[in-house]
């Protein structure tokens, strides 16, 4: 019997490549017209952006018209909201529209995560970046200021004073935000100890598998060409108090079936919530878990996605695993492979991404450290 998926993408390759692997599937694509190539046999509509719903509304109801859809599919950050909209407007089983911005509309997330007890630092929404001192002297100085919508560090920016403000804004830095045309977030600067992303699978409304790892350098100071993690020891007592917390925060969003992405700070008084994502984490890390697990993130999220069934299962471990990013170049690609303990160096047309992306493997965190150390060299080497 054949399964009717609407899947809203831009060019991710993994779930592409997951779909492609399951011929009774009839998938029919919204998707931004620079990506048509890609869905060339595929019945798609274009939007201008995930973000404007009037217009996702309008693609979905004209692709609707060849017949109902059995499932959605949001591979990117930016469709998540657009997809709650469409399962809530079509009556597709899956996350609705009140589900999805908790989990993609940051005051709406905070917000939620706060109405369970749930750590997260103090935040306000504003309608424009002029109103940003004003939320900032409620929340603290100083903040970070952000669109509501938006994945990674983009049109983010710290800001310490009001008269640092002045000084940004004066200089142009808060145009790109401004042109977003989106409520601004403004949230309180957590102070912390370290940074950590915590993974997982859950499924039937209970978390099946999940992992905790910390990045070499927070994600905000470091370039993505440079966006490294490894694997931390999981049944360390941190590692154990942020599992729970993860478990806590799929509770909290009400998620039955997905994949989780939960960015944590380490701080003196506990573990504070950055912000979740309900999809698999980018820049390497499902591809780090396939090393380590044997798990393919962006399988999960294609079953789970379509209601299939899954137990996935951790494997033992007897080593640290890490993953980096480099700039895309030849030459940096064959210096990582040829190091010691690095298991891959992928080019970008592997990754998806302008990057080089490396896998390694260490006995210990103090060995993988020296390793991420000798492959950050490689990033700064001449051609």
């Amino acid at each position: 019997m054949t399964r009717h998926v609407l899947l809203l993408n831009s060019d991710k390759p993994e779930v592409l490549r997951a779909l492609a692997a399951r011929p009774d599937l009839r998938i029919r694509v919204i998707t931004r017209e620079a990506y048509a190539g890609l869905y060339a046999d595929h019945e798609t509509a274009f939007v201008d952006s995930f973000e404007d719903l009037t217009q996702v509304e309008r693609a979905a109801h004209r692709l609707a018209r060849g017949g109902p859809f059995d499932h959605v599919v949001a591979a990117t950050e930016k469709s998540v909201v657009a997809a709650g909209l469409i399962r809530s407007l079509l009556d597709v089983p899956g996350q609705t529209f009140d589900q999805s911005l908790w989990a993609a509309h940051k005051r709406a997330m905070k917000q939620r995560l706060r109405s369970f007890d749930l750590p997260v630092t103090d935040f306000a929404q504003v309608a424009t970046v002029d109103d940003v001192p004003r939320a900032a002297e409620a929340v603290g100085w100083p903040v970070m200021v952000k669109p509501v919508f938006g994945a990674a560090s983009r049109s983010t920016h710290r800001v310490d004073s009001a008269a640092d403000f002045a000084a940004l804004h004066r200089a142009g830095a808060f145009a790109g935000l401004a042109r977003r045309g989106q409520p601004v977030q403004v949230e309180r600067l957590v102070r912390h100890r370290g940074e950590y992303h915590c993974d997982g699978v859950v499924r039937g409304g209970r978390v099946a598998l999940a992992a905790v790892s910390r990045y070499f350098t927070p994600p905000f100071r470091t370039p993505s060409e440079l966006n490294s993690s490894w694997l931390v020891d999981q049944d360390a007592p941190a590692a154990r108090e942020m599992l729970a917390l993860h478990e806590r925060v799929a509770r909290a969003l009400e998620l039955r079936d997905g994949v989780t992405h939960l960015e944590i700070f380490a701080t003196d008084e506990g573990p504070v919530i950055g912000e979740v994502a309900v999809r698999p984490g980018g820049l390497g890390i499902s591809r780090t878990w396939w090393h380590a697990f044997g798990v393919d993130l962006w399988e999960e999220f294609v079953r789970a996605a379509l209601d299939e069934p899954s137990d996935p299962r951790a494997r033992p471990q007897d080593r640290t695993l890490g993953r980096i990013h480099l700039p895309g170049r030849e030459d940096v690609r064959e210096r990582a492979a040829a190091l010691p303990g690095v298991i891959e160096a992928l080019p970008p047309a592997a990754t998806g991404t302008p990057n080089v992306e490396v896998h390694f493997a260490a006995p210990d965190p103090a060995a993988v450290e020296r390793l991420h150390a000798r492959l950050c060299a490689l990033a700064e080497a001449p051609a």
